[in-house]
């Protein structure tokens, strides 16, 4: 089941495209996701006034007022910037991950991606979040976020792939495998 493969490329390659590809691909992942959420919400507002970054960071010794910090775009949307730096780095670091992975471990790609996308879901959504009691437990949550979350997941992890197969695939030389 782990088979791991030897990249033909320098591990310092990897590592520099990694970073670089997922930086691209976490950046526009991270705006997919977000209207995947705009689309299907997974909270209530209510739920939603506090979002899970937000708690994240209250739960981290982070002030309300800098965790709600905003700035005011087109006139009167608020824009909550904290939590939108949050999202994206989540994004990037993910991506990178992903990619990075993807050079050793074949396996991480499956389903185009969407694989991955389950396993991080799994991961924050199911366990780590509510662990921390950052949201809900699993079966105290509404099915609408689970259905928004599970599915927006697959999207955005299959958005991560997508970008790294059309930027590995213009590259002249040390090409990244596996994508």
């Amino acid at each position: 089941m782990l088979n791991l493969s030897k990249p033909k490329i320098p591990f310092k390659t990897i590592v520099w495209k990694s970073i670089w590809y997922g930086f691209i691909a976490g950046m526009i992942s991270g705006m997919v996701k977000i209207g995947w959420e705009n689309i299907l919400p997974p909270r209530t507002l209510a739920r939603n006034a506090t979002n899970p970054p937000q708690h994240l960071l209250e739960q981290f010794g982070m002030s309300s007022k800098a965790v709600h910090a905003f700035v005011y775009y087109s006139t009167d949307q608020k824009v909550y910037f904290v939590a939108l730096i949050i999202h994206f780095a989540f994004s990037i670091v993910f991506a990178a991950l992903f990619i990075f992975l993807a050079q050793y471990w074949k396996k991480t790609t499956l389903w185009q991606g969407a694989a991955y996308g389950i396993v991080i879901w799994i991961a924050f959504h199911i366990i780590i979040m509510p662990a921390m009691g950052t949201v809900p437990a699993p079966w105290n949550q509404p099915f609408d976020e689970h259905f928004s979350e599970f599915f927006g997941h697959i999207v955005w992890a299959w958005s991560i792939y997508a970008v790294a197969v059309c930027l590995a695939k213009n590259e002249k030389k040390n090409k990244l495998e596996n994508l």
